[in-house]
């Protein structure tokens, strides 16, 4: 991923106020999810608490680049926004059209850049800790790239009074399609990492209730 100077600068302000305002902390689900991270391009999947959640991300995980999947209009909302998101390589959805772009961009990332992307497939910020319904892009991507899947829960929250923290999964694979990517695989596939996001959600209270 190239980066120009000018971000480049400005990331060395900016990592060091995430550290000191969020100090963020990562658990991982057991040394076996610690050991394999990343160590392959990986398909992130994140729920969505707030526009901050891949700075936070590329933070914690720095220097390994990681593309972050972003709305078109985050973007086009004004010139810093889209100098910002496009030196950090996200990769932009256009929700307002019909476009699968973004997915072979995603695929070619993976494939062929061999640097991991991560998506937030809820689309918007869930409230309360409620762990919205995904949309199917994330399960094309996987089943085209047949790419390593890594579940990331961010429990936040974004404070100067509260420590951000995150619960990072074991690396998995989808179940290949059989009859091709039909509408029944895809759903399938959906449900399944949704309910694997409760789970690690889950996971992540009933380690904070041991310490």
């Amino acid at each position: 991923m190239k980066e120009s100077k000018t971000y480049k600068a400005m990331v060395r302000i900016l990592y060091p106020l995430v550290r000191l305002i969020y100090h963020p902390k990562v658990y991982f689900e057991d040394k076996e999810s610690q050991k394999a991270f990343l160590k392959e391009p990986s398909i992130l999947v994140c729920n969505h608490i707030a526009h901050v959640d891949g700075t936070v991300i590329s933070y914690i995980f720095q220097p390994q680049p990681i593309h972050h999947l972003a709305a078109k209009d985050r973007f086009e909302q004004n010139a810093f926004l889209r100098w910002y998101l496009s030196n950090a390589g996200c990769i932009p959805i256009d929700r307002k059209t019909v476009s699968t772009d973004w997915i072979h961009t995603s695929i070619k990332t993976l494939k062929i850049d061999k640097e991991s992307i991560a998506i937030y497939p809820e689309g918007r910020h869930g409230k309360n800790h409620e762990i919205l319904p995904f949309h199917s892009g994330v399960t094309m991507i996987a089943a085209m790239a047949q790419t390593p899947i890594v579940l990331l829960y961010n429990n936040g929250p974004y404070s100067l009074t509260k420590r951000c923290e995150m619960l990072i999964s074991k690396p998995f694979m989808l179940e290949p399609p059989t009859d091709g990517l039909t509408s029944d695989y895809v759903q399938a596939q959906t449900d399944l990492l949704h309910e694997k996001m409760i789970e690690l959600q889950q996971k992540f209270y009933e380690l904070k209730n041991q310490k």
